[in-house]
């Protein structure tokens, strides 16, 4: 039989190379339009010439023909002069923006840059952003350096993911040379930059970085994917560590801290308690890479947190997909939405990736409005990713929908499509989401494709549009069941497509929460849930509002 072996492995990696994504739900359909340089990490669409990009991380930026599938290099690093690019957006002046990080294993040191390029009749005029001076780095895995970038929907800021270089606040002191240290000031943060700044050096200092305004939000592990909604609201993917925490996507705000390394996924990080044992802790994967290098243990010298601030909490998810998580009590994967939980925010491992909006209202039915996101990692049985002992695919396009809370978000999360070969990055154009697959690792590489592929949604006002029933009138429902403790559901009818805001209030007027707050398209029974788990028995009011304009209000009643 041992013959069989090599004929079985050719075999599984050629399906595992040229598997075609499985679609979940059959409103959408995907093509394969293009295959492209391996290594290639982002897309991004310029709305200027009307033309998708890609960069790879190598830093040739290439011009993507979908409706020819072909592409051709416009641009390499000897333009630019940047390496390991993990970054790249751009304006929608047509401007576009490079991440690119300078490493020194001798030194354990990062020099992080952004570039910028104005095109003007076929000519690209580079200059430089801003670079950091050398920062300490841990020469370890856990070093994200600068990766994520995005501007601002007024063209005016850059906002741009630092990176971490700890998996979980631990001491890396790289044989000495930096004694204590966990993270840098120029680490495990959200960066705010001018998008018309020119040469800036950014020192490795917090004092520096606060008084000059260039942290925006801290206590951020890895936030790969930042993205704006259409309303403005900036949100990031946010990768946990080794340990079983879940991953977060972050609603972005300046001068929020989001947690880590106190608390990584809703989770409080057990180092910093006395009489952590690591050998008794089942949320650590044995074969992870942090247990591998030893760096879960009790640490008496783990810092306090800061000083009168509070945590922000990631997005919540409802699920039904992507919530799968760790029970501390038993030590049990399970299925969170399956127990009528949440978790904060995905999967642990799942390593989000990709997130896009449907800004501009070009998706149909459900869709419309709403947000996507990629999963990196597979939890396919056998696979090397971390993810597959949390029981999900993994590898797949999500579809989130937003509800706004009083004081964040909360998402429902479904797969839409799986069986991806690691998904990095995705973009919209009109109503398509393209996703481009990452082959960097050298066994994929081998007689594969790396591939871009075409998500067609329904578009608005066709008959694709998601099959709905059309709405007579605008009309607001009577909540079921009411009285109710502590949740209850409202759902209302939309004559036609329009901004719309449903909100709930107190007896004395006063908002306690907003419940919607998007573009929303013309339909009957939308539905939203409503929480009022912190709030006091007794008699409230839920308005709708559509286009500024108020529709109807209700009455209903709490009971505890």
């Amino acid at each position: 039989m041992k013959f069989l072996y090599p004929f079985l492995t050719l075999l599984f990696f050629s399906t595992y190379l040229y598997a075609q994504p499985t679609i979940i739900d059959d409103e959408i359909s995907i093509d394969n339009v293009a295959s492209v340089p391996s290594g290639s990490i982002r897309l991004s669409f310029n709305k200027v010439d009307s033309t998708l990009y890609l960069i790879t991380q190598d830093g040739n930026i290439y011009r993507v023909r979908i409706d020819r599938g072909i592409y051709s290099l416009v641009q390499n690093n000897n333009d630019h002069g940047l390496s390991d690019v993990q970054g790249f957006d751009i304006s929608g002046d047509g401007r576009f923006f490079v991440v690119g990080n300078n490493r020194n294993s001798e030194n354990a040191t990062n020099i992080a840059s952004v570039m910028r390029a104005s095109v003007n009749d076929g000519n690209w005029l580079w200059e430089k952003v801003v670079e950091t001076e050398p920062y300490p780095t841990s020469n370890t895995a856990f070093d994200h350096i600068m990766n994520g970038i995005v501007v601002s929907p007024d063209g005016t800021t850059l906002y741009i993911n630092s990176g971490s270089r700890t998996d979980h606040g631990e001491v890396h002191d790289v044989d000495g040379r930096y004694p204590n240290l966990r993270e840098a000031p120029l680490t495990a943060k959200i960066l705010s930059i001018p998008s018309d700044t020119t040469d800036l050096l950014l020192l490795n200092d917090l004092n520096f970085l606060k008084e000059n305004g260039f942290v925006y939000a801290e206590g951020t592990r890895n936030s790969f994917s930042l993205a704006f909604d259409g309303e403005g609201n900036l949100f990031g993917t946010e990768n946990a560590g080794d340990r079983d925490d879940s991953e977060e996507l972050n609603w972005l705000q300046m001068g929020n801290h989001y947690g880590f390394p106190w608390v990584i996924g809703g989770n409080e990080t057990p180092m910093q308690f006395a009489g952590y044992d690591p050998d008794t802790d089942p949320f650590i994967p044995t074969n992870s890479t942090a247990a591998n290098l030893g760096t879960f243990y009790e640490d008496l010298d783990y810092p306090t947190p800061p000083e009168g601030v509070v945590f922000s909490s990631g997005v919540i998810n409802n699920g039904p997909d992507a919530d799968t998580f760790r029970d501390a009590e038993d030590g049990q994967i399970k299925d969170a939405s399956d127990l009528g939980l949440s978790i904060t925010t995905f999967s642990s491992h799942l390593s989000p990736l990709g997130l896009v909006f449907d800004t501009e209202g070009n998706l149909g039915g459900k869709f419309n409005g709403n947000g996507f996101m990629l999963g990196f990692s597979g939890g396919s049985p056998g696979d090397p990713f971390l993810l597959t002992r949390m029981n999900y695919h993994g590898e797949d396009l999500l579809h989130l929908n937003f509800t706004k809370t009083e004081d964040n978000f909360e998402i429902t999360t479904t797969s839409l499509i799986k069986d991806f070969i690691n998904p990095i990055d995705a973009e919209i154009i009109g109503n398509k989401i393209y996703v481009i697959e990452h082959r960097n690792n050298q066994w994929l590489n081998v007689g594969a494709d790396t591939r871009i592929w075409e998500i067609s949604f329904p578009e608005v006002g066709t008959g694709n549009e998601n099959n709905v029933d059309v709405a007579s009138e605008y009309k607001l429902h009577q909540n079921y069941p009411n009285p109710f403790n502590p949740s209850t559901t409202i759902s209302f009818d939309l004559l036609s497509s329009g901004f719309v805001e449903l909100v709930v209030s107190d007896i004395l007027g006063r908002h306690v929460s907003i419940l919607v707050n998007r573009q929303m398209t013309a339909q009957v029974n939308h539905t939203v849930s409503f929480d009022a788990s912190d709030l006091t028995s007794g008699i409230y009011f839920y308005s709708l509002n559509v286009d500024g304009v108020l529709i109807s209000t209700q009455k209903m009643m709490l009971i505890k």
